[in-house]
């Protein structure tokens, strides 16, 4: 009789607060808690200038569920995080640097100064995220993405073919219901 070997396969977790707020405070420590920046497997968490930044660089966190946390200054560096739920999460300051966030949803999401830069975000769910003031490099791409309407890009500086694209999109359309502000003025289209 042969014998069966069973393997266990360790899933990276990023451990946050259970509590979602209904609005994020201003005051809220976000990673800076180390009560919401325990990684248990797969990332590491560092402590800068008396702050703690949760970083995930590398991570596998596909179909992962981030719904309703708040993952202020959380680093997802070079993750992959296809098929998430980051919907009303507050991603303020968060870096998606190089990551690959293909499909997923972002939705009523604040992503304020975070980072995307190299980022690629095909079928990802935009709508109704705040997108103020976000770091976009040169090859962060946004072609494929799902939705767009009532998201805010106030102040944030897209290179001109992501530009065109995105007022171009069929969901380019709408006003945020946080800021108010219209998704294709924030975008600067040229109607």
């Amino acid at each position: 009789m042969a014998a069966q070997v069973v393997k266990a396969v360790a899933v990276p977790l990023l451990m946050v607060s259970l509590a979602a707020p209904a609005a994020f405070a201003a005051n809220d420590q976000g990673a800076t808690s180390m009560a919401n920046a325990k990684i248990t497997t797969g990332g590491a968490s560092t402590l800068q200038s008396g702050r703690t930044i949760a970083i995930t660089r590398g991570v596998n966190l596909d179909g992962s569920s981030f719904e309703g946390q708040n993952l202020k200054g959380v680093a997802f560096q070079q993750s992959i995080v296809r098929n998430a739920n980051f919907k009303n999460a507050n991603l303020y300051g968060a870096s998606f640097f190089d990551a690959t966030c293909d499909g997923s949803d972002f939705e009523n999401a604040d992503m304020t100064l975070a980072n995307v830069e190299m980022a690629q975000f095909n079928r990802s769910n935009l709508k109704n995220t705040i997108m103020k003031d976000m770091y976009v490099g040169g090859s962060t791409l946004f072609e494929g993405v799902k939705s767009i309407e009532n998201s805010d890009w106030s102040d944030t500086f897209l290179r001109k073919d992501q530009q065109k694209y995105l007022c171009a999109h069929p969901t380019a359309m709408g006003t945020n219901t946080v800021t108010g502000v219209d998704t294709r003025e924030s975008l600067m289209c040229i109607d």
